[in-house]
């Protein structure tokens, strides 16, 4: 059924009116986040199962304060505002965490990420590469899944169950356990890695992990393990706040 225009709310007050324009807004932006300069209006209407008119509305909108640009083309980009707002929140978290993933490249002598939950994605903010000829890298501000990085599994364990895909929850079960997550060949062919992640100050939950050349790891796999589980004990963390 196609999507339709819903009849105005009967709240006197209109808070219910204003979550859910707040709930859509973020909503819209997270699509556009995850297929920058590639959606119209019309796409996000049926990604977010609302009508045209209203879909369009609400990208002007956005538009209008700067969270969100339109090109030539009349597709849809992030805003220069909002871009300003997350790269100085993701500096402020990269500054405080540097000294962490500092070590654990030292232990390691591989790559080490270091990225924070936006939306439904993992946002790399900071990254000490590798010194191997052979090593994994991805570029800061580029955004990554949940379900199959040792990142997004480490940070999906610190959401209760019901916000984790029902085919997941064993594993992050097993996460939450042992405090590391896993990505065994899964979101790229040859690179596994295994991940940590906790909650800041603010609410933030932040995800540090180590991918590697999957041959490399397995061999080095106790290592990287020792170093995460040492970077999980370190003081730029809030104490208590790491599961």
């Amino acid at each position: 059924m196609a999507p339709t225009e819903e009849q105005p709310s009967t709240k006197i007050d209109g808070r219910d009116d204003g979550l859910q324009v707040l709930r859509r807004a973020a909503a819209a932006l997270d699509e556009i986040a995850t297929a920058p300069g590639l959606l119209r209006p019309a796409d996000l209407g049926a990604n977010l199962g609302l009508a045209k008119s209203t879909a369009r509305r609400l990208l002007v909108a956005l538009v209008d304060i700067g969270f969100a640009a339109v090109d030539d083309a009349g597709r849809y980009h992030l805003g220069d505002r909002l871009l300003g707002l997350t790269s100085a929140d993701g500096s402020n978290l990269a500054a405080t965490l540097r000294p962490v993933i500092e070590r654990v490249a030292k232990a390691t002598g591989e790559t080490v990420d270091l990225s924070v939950l936006r939306g439904h994605q993992m946002w790399f903010i900071d990254q000490i590469e590798s010194g191997h000829r052979l090593r994994a890298v991805s570029a800061i501000g580029e955004r990554f899944p949940l379900t199959d990085t040792a990142n997004g599994k480490a940070a999906l364990a610190l959401l209760d169950d019901e916000q984790i895909p029902s085919s997941l929850l064993p594993e992050i079960r097993g996460i939450r356990e042992s405090g590391i997550a896993y990505d065994r060949d899964e979101h790229t062919g040859g690179i596994s890695a295994a991940g940590i992640a906790g909650r800041l100050p603010g609410g933030h939950i932040v995800a540090i992990s180590v991918p590697t050349p999957t041959e490399r790891f397995a061999q080095r796999e106790p290592v990287i393990v020792d170093a995460l589980r040492a970077a999980r004990s370190a003081p730029e963390w809030t104490p208590g706040l790491l599961r």
